[in-house]
């Protein structure tokens, strides 16, 4: 399916020079990175659900749940 998509100047050239030592086009560029940010949101779905169950390393669990909260709550006016 083909989309328009306006961005800034500067991020083009980043999505052009990117694509290009990825051998991709930038279409494939766009795609790759949808798709991986698909993946991650499904993954942090997957750990808040049974991160408990099945991580080894307790303080990298605590290290996730950190950048997890300052990222959620980080602009929260107290």
């Amino acid at each position: 399916m083909k989309i328009s998509v306006s961005l800034p100047e500067d991020l083009v050239a980043y999505a052009d020079e990117a694509a290009r030592r990825e051998g991709l086009s930038r279409s494939g560029l766009l795609a790759d990175l949808l798709e991986a940010a698909r993946i991650r949101e499904q993954l942090e779905r997957y750990l808040d659900r049974y991160g408990w169950d099945i991580v080894e390393d307790e303080e990298a669990w605590r290290a996730y749940q950190r950048r997890k909260m300052a990222r959620d709550y980080g602009n929260d006016e107290w």
